[in-house]
This record gives structure tokens, C-alpha cells and sequence, in this order.
């Protein structure tokens, strides 16, 4: 683990100095590197890999993961659909369970609803990436929010699927500069990419800042396409 930070750190420190940097170009630079470097488990699979496959059955109408609760936290802005908060995104903190690399940290802050609290803050060149997280093929959304403190660019999101070495890329979280905390549009967790058969599958998601700005983000919203 400490290898793949150390690794990790310096080589994604590097990628932020690339203008037009992608998701893909990051990953694709600092992964191999800590792989080579480690012994045993690939580095990836020692941050990344996901626990013991989920045992329980999936609701069979509604194809959800179990112990998740839901909520419509956007209905005031016009989105009726349910959502699960992805752990520790906006409740904790402290980001527990969240691998937080190369600048990226947890700070005091105003959150979207006004209170005060815990967000994360994404320096130019910085990745967190989430605990695992339960989907079906029927969470085919997700949405976040972002704010941009300085500079300019986003904050790209890509997801680690079971069984893959490095994220996909799935969208980008951008905000105007100065305006506060603003709703992403949804993007597409594309659960698929995890396998095609029915049931439950623990992905984990990637922010990384590949820009030369600094953005907050809080709150990861999954849309698990529930009947409303």
C-alpha cells in the first residue's frame, strides 16, 4: 500500500503538469509503475480490489443492493429519481475508506445544503478514489456535487469494474468559477462493464483533477432506476 502512494504521488504529480490531460492518461501513467514496483498482488489490486463478493439475493423486483437506502435528494431541482449516497461522499468527515492521493484531502467546509462540514478538496494533480460500492445493471446514473474554488477545468470520474486494472472513464464534473456548489449532470456508471449477468456487482469510483484548478466535490448520488 505505502508503495503505491509513494509511486502513485510522485508520477500523478507529474500527469498534472500535462494541459488536456485525460482520465485514461493518468491511469494509464501512474498504474504500471506501482505494479512493477510491487511484490505479490499487483498495487492495483492491494488499493483497489474489492471485498468478498456480495452472498445476498437481489430484490427481484427492483434489482437493488441490499442494506442501501434511498431518497430523492434533487426533486426541488426538477430530478424525481431515487438515489443511494455512496459511502463516507458527503456524511463522513474524514472520507473514511476513501484512498485520498497525491494532495487530495478531506477539509471544513460549506456543504451544498449550507451546513458545515466535511468535503473533499481535488488540487491540480490529485485522485480519490471510493470504498467499493454495490450496483446492478439498473444503476445506470450517477451524480455528484462540485464546486470550483480556483482556475479552470474539471474533475474527471471514472469507475474501477471487477476484474479491471484500470478505470473507465465515465464523465467530468465542472463548475463556473466563483458560483459555488452546482449540481453535476448525470453521468453514466455503465455497470455492464462489470459483467452482464444479473445481480450485484462492487465497482469503485475515481475522481481525479487533471487540470490546473482546485475543485471541492460532495455528495456521490448512484441512481438505481427505482419505480417512482
Amino acid at each position: 500500500m505505502s508503495s503505491f502512494r509513494h509511486t502513485a504521488s510522485s508520477i500523478v504529480r507529474t500527469v498534472a503538469c500535462v494541459v488536456g490531460s485525460t482520465l485514461a492518461l493518468v491511469i494509464a501513467l501512474y498504474l504500471p509503475a506501482a505494479a512493477d514496483a510491487a511484490e505479490g498482488p499487483t498495487a492495483v489490486e492491494a488499493v483497489v480490489a474489492a471485498p468478498k463478493a456480495a452472498t445476498a439475493k437481489v430484490n427481484a423486483e427492483l434489482a437493488v443492493c441490499p442494506g442501501q437506502t434511498f431518497s430523492q435528494p434533487f426533486a426541488e431541482l426538477g430530478d424525481s429519481n431515487y438515489y443511494t449516497l455512496v459511502e463516507s461522499s458527503e456524511s463522513a468527515a474524514t472520507g473514511e475508506g476513501w484512498e485520498l492521493l497525491n494532495g487530495a484531502s478531506v477539509v471544513e467546509g460549506t456543504r451544498p445544503d449550507g451546513s458545515s462540514g466535511g468535503v473533499f478538496d481535488l488540487p491540480s494533480g490529485s485522485v480519490a478514489i471510493s470504498p467499493p460500492t454495490c450496483v446492478t445493471l439498473l444503476y445506470p446514473t450517477a451524480r455528484a456535487w462540485v464546486q470550483d474554488v480556483s482556475g479552470n477545468g474539471g474533475v474527471e470520474v471514472g469507475v474501477y469494474y471487477p476484474g479491471t486494472k484500470t478505470p473507465r472513464p465515465v464523465g467530468s464534473l465542472t463548475a463556473k468559477p466563483g458560483q459555488g456548489w452546482e449540481l453535476s449532470a448525470p453521468f453514466n456508471v455503465q455497470p455492464q462493464l462489470g459483467g452482464k449477468e444479473e445481480g450485484v456487482r462492487e465497482v469503485r469510483f475515481v475522481y481525479a483533477n487533471v487540470g490546473r484548478g482546485e475543485f471541492q466535490v460532495a455528495g456521490l448520488y448512484v441512481d438505481p432506476r427505482l419505480t417512482h
